[in-house]
């Protein structure tokens, strides 16, 4: 009864703010294998801060350099692991917000709760530029733990434009600064599957 009082409040809350959830089909194998990979990234830093060093992997699928990561990393555990090309969730895309549009079109509408392995994505106020983090844990009240990357270690620094990937504590309806407001969550169904293969975990 609490479960479904809470699931209420949530939706109600998240219909008045604006804020929205959506989720898209994943198959069942690269949903875990990707979180086993983004575990393994915790802890990697820029060589100098300005997005480079070990960190060039996450942007090097995409003919990128020295640029900020966060939906890159994102985009890079499931990349490491897909069997096929056709198994992706969803077409990578460096910018963080352009997944919040593909799930609002493609995606089904689902309560505003956050889920291991959702993404939390924020948006630049009147720009295309935004931030993005993966739940690794819930806690309660819309607090959340995640992986981000491309963020700072603590409460203080750049949240945007940070200097490494580490777990950080979030709430699934809080801005991350006067501007960098959160626009909404992007889940997953997971899709079962018989067979599957070993990680490409390897930090």
């Amino acid at each position: 009864m609490l479960a479904i009082t809470i699931y209420f409040l949530c939706f109600v809350i998240s219909e008045l703010c604006g804020q929205e959830k959506y989720v898209l089909p994943c198959k069942e194998y690269l949903f875990y294998l990707r979180m086993d990979s983004l575990e393994t990234q915790i802890g990697t830093k820029e060589a100098t801060g300005r997005n480079d060093g070990e960190v060039y992997k996450y942007q090097k699928p995409f003919g990128l350099k020295n640029q900020p990561y966060c939906k890159m990393l994102q985009d890079w555990a499931f990349w490491v692991n897909l069997e096929v090309k056709e198994d992706a969730p969803y077409k990578f895309n460096p910018l963080a917000i352009s997944l919040y549009g593909y799930a609002k079109k493609n995606g089904t509408k689902a309560i505003y709760y956050g889920n291991y392995g959702d993404l939390l994505i924020w948006n630049n106020a009147g720009q295309i530029t935004g931030h993005i983090e993966c739940i690794d844990s819930v806690m309660l009240r819309g607090n959340v733990r995640t992986i981000a990357g491309n963020t700072s270690n603590g409460k203080t620094g750049n949240q945007r434009e940070g200097n490494g990937i580490y777990q950080r504590e979030r709430n699934i309806k809080h801005p991350l600064s006067r501007i960098l407001l959160m626009k909404g969550i992007v889940g997953f169904t997971i899709i079962r599957n018989i067979a599957s293969k070993q990680g490409c975990n390897i930090k």
